[in-house]
């Protein structure tokens, strides 16, 4: 008995640790340059934060569906900033690297960085799409451009990852968000009727091409 309860102890404080691990890699990423710790704390560089990501996520016993909600979570706390502040930019997709760089994105920004750190935990092409469209608040009576990753665990679900939103959510909950067209690094399909229209090539989408040819 004293080993089973030594045992989970232990497993329990290898599980912190691992989370403390997590989060000290975003705390040194987002940390603002102009911050008092900014000048005593090192700097981790881009690529290096998001290794430090991947190897916490495949370091733990977790399910695919756990993973994919960290790297959810894990996003989802980088400061949001309009492309025209961050950028000096109307309209700019950063890669995954250029988003950690500046600690700060909007919506396609976030997006864009999980799908690529998806693939990189290994979950396969097919089962993860780019949507861009707009999104309805009718608190603020406002319709804005948007942009979410669709992530499907298997042949008949498909699940929401929003900045806007803490937790996933499946598609047709999300009554306040209207899909214009869904894309992935080799093609584009059009929104119809809850159905995916293939259109082409995906380097047809401006700054998607754009954003390919940097990384």
């Amino acid at each position: 008995m004293k080993k089973n309860i030594k045992s989970g102890a232990k497993s329990g404080a290898m599980e912190y640790l691992k989370n403390l691990v997590a989060m000290l890699v975003l705390a040194m990423m987002i940390l603002p340059a102009s911050s008092p710790r900014a000048a005593t704390t090192p700097q981790m560089s881009a690529e290096d934060s998001l290794q430090a990501l991947l190897a916490s996520l495949r370091g733990q016993a977790l399910t695919e569906r756990e993973q994919v909600a960290r790297v959810n979570t894990f996003f989802n706390r980088i400061p949001r900033s309009h492309d025209s502040a961050t950028w000096g930019r109307k309209d700019y997709w950063a890669t995954p690297t250029e988003l950690l760089q500046r600690r700060r994105g909007d919506c396609e920004d976030v997006a864009i960085a999980k799908y690529f750190t998806l693939r990189r935990l290994g979950i396969g092409d097919e089962r993860l799409r780019l949507a861009y469209g707009k999104i309805v608040d009718m608190r603020r009576g406002v319709i804005e451009p948007h942009m979410v990753l669709i992530y499907m665990p298997d042949a008949s679900t498909q699940l929401i990852l929003d900045s806007l939103n803490r937790d996933m959510a499946k598609m047709s909950a999300r009554h306040d968000l209207v899909i214009e067209y869904i894309f992935n690094v080799d093609s584009v399909w059009r929104w119809q009727d809850s159905r995916p229209v293939l259109l082409g090539r995906s380097d047809v989408i401006g700054p998607w091409h754009d954003l390919l040819l940097r990384l």
